[in-house]
């Protein structure tokens, strides 16, 4: 599996691989890059062809959803941004969409 990233609420680029999450930490100059779990204190090393080496055990469980909640919270605070209107409406329509969908369980 290979690693994707996601751009946080903050504007901040994120690491998703294997269900966890990770900030990252700094950069090296061989252009691999050090990130540290959202949830706790593991680490991974990111290297330019996507490849990933994950240097300690998480304390949690893999979160398959945490991307996609990071994503809506993203697309949610964009559409805040951008459109005029009572932020309790907008809030509540992303809300019955969500629920609307059909569960894929």
């Amino acid at each position: 599996m290979s690693a994707t990233f996601i751009e946080s609420t903050h504007g901040k680029i994120h690491l998703c691989y294997l269900g966890y999450r990770y900030y990252g930490k700094r950069k090296s100059q061989n252009r691999s890059k050090y990130w540290i779990c959202v949830k706790c204190n593991a680490t991974a090393t990111s290297f330019a062809n996507l490849s990933v080496v994950v240097r300690d055990e998480h304390t949690h469980l893999p979160d398959g959803t945490d991307k996609e909640v990071l994503e809506m919270r993203k697309n949610l605070k964009r559409k805040i941004i951008e459109e005029s209107g009572p932020i309790d409406r907008i809030v509540e329509e992303a809300y019955h969409a969500i629920h609307a969908q059909p569960q894929s369980r």
